[in-house]
């Protein structure tokens, strides 16, 4: 896979994504249902370059790429869901938790060689 043009390292990339349901209020006509979250990490060491998360405000991201970026995933993904806990008081709370918790199961397959 290419590099991501931001990340320095020259290390291959893999993307891992989660995804969960949105709560009905969110989700309502011409939204979409699910919340998405992806995380691009190095092939070698695993540790998160970037992210995306569909649903979040500009400052739940914030929180997020605080928490994520530069940490092997399974940490990040631990620091990120802490800080969701502590930080975090939306409607959309559980669903990025649960999404954070998708992916790193994601992660846990590819490494069983599932995927």
């Amino acid at each position: 896979m290419p590099n991501n043009p931001d990340n320095n390292s020259g290390a291959e990339t893999i993307v891992i994504s989660g995804t969960a349901r949105l709560p009905k209020e969110v989700s309502g006509e011409g939204n979409t249902s699910r919340l998405w979250v992806e995380l691009e990490i190095t092939a070698d060491a695993s540790k998160i370059v970037d992210f995306s998360c569909s649903m979040v405000s500009r400052l739940g991201e914030k929180i997020l790429r605080d928490a994520l970026l530069g940490h092997e995933i399974e940490e990040g993904i631990k620091n990120a869901i802490n800080e969701v806990e502590k930080r975090f008081f939306s409607i959309i709370k559980r669903a990025t938790i649960a999404a954070l918790e998708d992916a790193n199961l994601a992660y846990r397959r590819t490494q069983k060689g599932k995927i």
